[in-house]
């Protein structure tokens, strides 16, 4: 242990960790060391390493959909496992079903001003308020299609 702190690997890894926890993921421990601070520093710099890419990843991402409003992109990060990888798919889920709630909420919109009354949404991944959203749009186009096929009185 001794030696680890006399050659400044302890230092190394606090600098890494500090601006890890502060979220910055530049700082790269020293490549080549030998032994054991070798394989610690090799590890932490993959996780940097793998951390920026998921930075950038969930930044493009975010990108896509609130700015420029492109649906159905997907991050990727091929080092991710474990924790990460779940957390990688879980955003990546998150994506599917806000696409299929929101282009099917639009084609169903574009359907109803074209005429097709008899379209419905019919995004099944959805729960809680998109279902209620689904459910009241879809009893909208019935009333519409209902209103159609009665004649009206002049």
């Amino acid at each position: 242990m001794v030696a680890l702190v006399e050659n400044g690997l302890l230092h190394d890894v606090l600098d890494v960790v500090t601006a890890l926890k502060n979220g910055h993921f530049t700082t790269h421990m020293p490549d080549n060391l030998p032994g054991v601070g070798g394989e610690i520093s090799s590890a932490l710099n993959e996780l940097l390493n793998m951390l920026q890419g998921f930075r950038h990843e969930h930044h493009r991402l975010m990108e896509e959909i609130g700015v420029t409003g492109r649906l159905g992109g997907q991050m990727e990060v091929a080092s991710a496992s474990g924790a990460w990888k779940e957390m990688l798919d879980d955003v990546n889920r998150l994506g599917v079903n806000m696409t299929c709630q929101l282009r099917d909420g639009g084609n169903i919109a574009r359907a109803l001003l074209g005429g097709d009354l008899s379209a419905r949404m019919t995004c099944r991944m959805i729960q809680g308020e998109f279902r209620e959203f689904r459910e009241r749009f879809n009893q909208l186009a019935d009333q519409l299609e209902q209103g159609a096929r009665q004649p009206v009185s002049v």
